[in-house]
């Protein structure tokens, strides 16, 4: 499993997470059955619901160390709410997932899980409005800053706020050449296979 999950990984990123990369290592010896079980308890905690009785359960009635189990379930959950989170569309089902996986992502409890994931997933406002000016201050407290160009931008967000900075002429070209740095950045990554997300 961990080869598959090292040549499949364009859902996750550049880097399989840690999580990912210990369940796959702890696998190892888990039977099917056990497995299954892990699973259902992963996809009721994805879904909201207390699992604490079941997981109880599935530790005790296991000869696995809790240690183990303990990095089965975290990567369990960390990779189906990462699969959840993506189109069907976008996912290839005989690629990334084994079968019980798959059941679980492509399923008809998919609905049921991305509403339960999205409630619990950490959300800031975002940008609805955005202006920008050139301006340039003739009369200051500092000669420095004297007839010095500056970029005055203005953002409304989603929550109703705005928020309005200056930035001098110096530090928007550095912002700028640093995002055109990154968007390259992406670009030479998606051109790798491993990051590859069907269309």
């Amino acid at each position: 499993m961990s080869s598959s999950l090292e040549r499949d990984s364009s859902f996750l990123g550049g880097r399989i997470p840690p999580e990912i990369e210990s369940m796959s290592k702890n696998l190892k010896d888990v039977d099917q059955e056990l497995f299954r079980k892990i699973l259902k308890a992963v996809v009721s905690a994805l879904e909201g619901k207390d699992c604490r009785e079941v997981m109880k359960a599935i530790a005790e009635g296991s000869t696995i160390p809790q240690e183990r189990l303990s990095h089965i379930i975290s990567g369990m959950y960390r990779l189906l709410s990462e699969a959840i989170r993506i189109p069907t569309s976008s996912l290839k089902q005989e690629v990334h997932f084994i079968t019980d996986f798959s059941s679980v992502v492509f399923g008809n409890r998919r609905a049921a899980l991305q509403s339960a994931v999205s409630q619990n997933d950490p959300r800031l406002p975002t940008i609805e409005d955005f202006k920008w000016r050139v301006d340039v201050a003739i009369s200051t407290s500092s000669l420095a800053r004297a007839l010095q160009p500056s970029v005055l931008m203005q953002m409304k967000l989603s929550d109703g706020s705005f928020h309005r900075f200056e930035v001098p002429v110096s530090k928007f070209q550095e912002l700028r050449y640093n995002m055109a740095l990154i968007l390259k950045e992406m670009n030479d990554l998606e051109k790798r296979s491993i990051l590859k997300i069907q269309d």
